[in-house]
This record gives structure tokens, C-alpha cells and sequence, in this order.
């Protein structure tokens, strides 16, 4: 296999030269070194580059908006965005775009180049910290899902009144039960949905009409 013509973009200077230079020890040929945005999508159209490792933040467009363009306007092109950080909307950002992977910059060197490797020829690539984000929710949404198997059918209709705004007594006398089991009905919920309060039990209820 030749070398992976590559574009590297970046906004700091420092880290992308220094980017540029750990590629190049490997099977990478740098193409072109970006600053900016709305050059990126130059870069790709004036060169036969297969990768454009970029970061998620980038002067005038961002990372992502601009792995869609470059995967909209030339899909034989791959592109792996490195982030700052490892929170969810980073990660629902890029698993809603068209970017082949995603890495940490903190990333160390052998995750790097194996991570533009993997990019290069076509395949998908979760960095360390953002795949254990992803399973830890996996994980959450299958607990949930199997916990809404047992929520009775009192304790449903005791969320479905804590919605409606009343109170524990208002719940307890159209229940005809004690306000006490009203709250440990509550208490109940809180521990199966894994939820902080009540008004965590309102959010979820809303959000989940269809399941209740």
C-alpha cells in the first residue's frame, strides 16, 4: 500500500505541525496543513487526498459540519475528527455526521495512527473514551428498557398523577391509599428509572409518553 495522502486541519498551529509530524513518521504523505475552516473543503477539492484528519472545532465552520460537506462532495475521501473532549453531545454530533472516526486529542500516538489507519481504508473508529461512553450507554437504555417491564400498574398511575402536577395526598386520596405508599411507590420509581427526583420522574414520563 502507497502512502495515505492526507490533509491535516487544525486551528493551532503547535498541534497541527506537530500532528503533520507524527503522521509523517508513519505511511502518511501530508498533502496540506489547514487553519481554517472554509479552506478544508479547498484542500480537498484541489488535492487526491483519502484522508482529512480535522478538529472538531475549527475557525468560520466546524469539524463536523465540514465532514459532512467533504463526505457529501467527495465520498471517496475520509475524514477522522479529533475533540477536545469526551461528552455525550460531542459524541451524538459525530455519530449523526458522515466522519469515518473519532479520537480524543489526548489521544496517544499508536491509538492515533491506528485510528487513521482503520479511517483510511473505509473502516469506523471509536476512540478508547467515547466507545466506553457508548457502552456505559448502551448499557443505562438496556436497563431501562428491562426496568419498565416491572413498574406495576399502581406505580404507573401514581407517575401519570405526579405528571398531572398533584401532590402526594392529592395522589393518595384519588388512589384511596395512604399518602406514605404514595411516596413509596415514588421511591420505588426513582430507584427502577434510576433518577435523582421527581421532577427527573416528570422529564422521563413526558419523554416517554408511548411507554406508559
Amino acid at each position: 500500500m502507497g502512502a495515505i495522502k492526507t490533509i491535516v486541519a487544525d486551528g493551532n498551529e503547535i498541534f497541527r505541525y506537530g500532528l503533520s509530524a507524527l503522521l509523517s513518521q508513519d505511511n502518511f504523505e501530508i498533502l496540506s496543513e489547514v487553519d481554517n475552516g472554509a479552506l478544508v473543503l479547498t484542500a480537498v477539492e484541489s488535492t487526491n487526498a483519502t484522508l482529512c484528519v480535522l478538529s472538531f472545532k475549527m475557525p468560520e465552520i466546524s469539524g463536523i459540519q465540514l465532514a459532512n460537506k467533504i463526505v457529501e462532495k467527495n465520498p471517496s475521501v475520509k475524514v477522522l475528527v479529533l475533540a477536545h473532549e469526551d461528552t455525550d453531545s460531542v459524541l451524538d454530533e459525530f455519530l449523526d455526521s458522515g466522519a469515518n472516526g473519532l479520537l480524543l486529542k489526548s489521544a496517544d500516538r499508536i491509538e492515533l495512527l491506528d485510528a487513521a489507519r482503520k479511517v483510511a481504508v473505509g473502516e469506523h473508529y471509536l476512540g478508547k473514551q467515547f466507545s466506553r461512553r457508548m457502552t456505559r450507554e448502551y448499557v443505562r437504555l438496556a436497563r431501562l428498557k428491562n426496568s419498565r417491564k416491572h413498574i406495576t400498574r399502581r406505580e404507573r398511575e401514581v407517575l401519570s398523577l405526579l405528571v398531572d402536577g398533584l401532590t402526594s395526598i392529592e395522589i393518595a386520596e384519588k388512589l384511596y391509599i395512604s399518602p406514605r405508599t404514595v411516596d413509596k411507590h415514588r421511591t420505588n420509581l426513582l430507584k427502577k428509572l434510576d433518577l435523582k427526583n421527581t421532577a427527573g420522574l416528570v422529564r422521563y414520563a413526558m419523554e416517554n409518553k408511548k411507554g406508559f
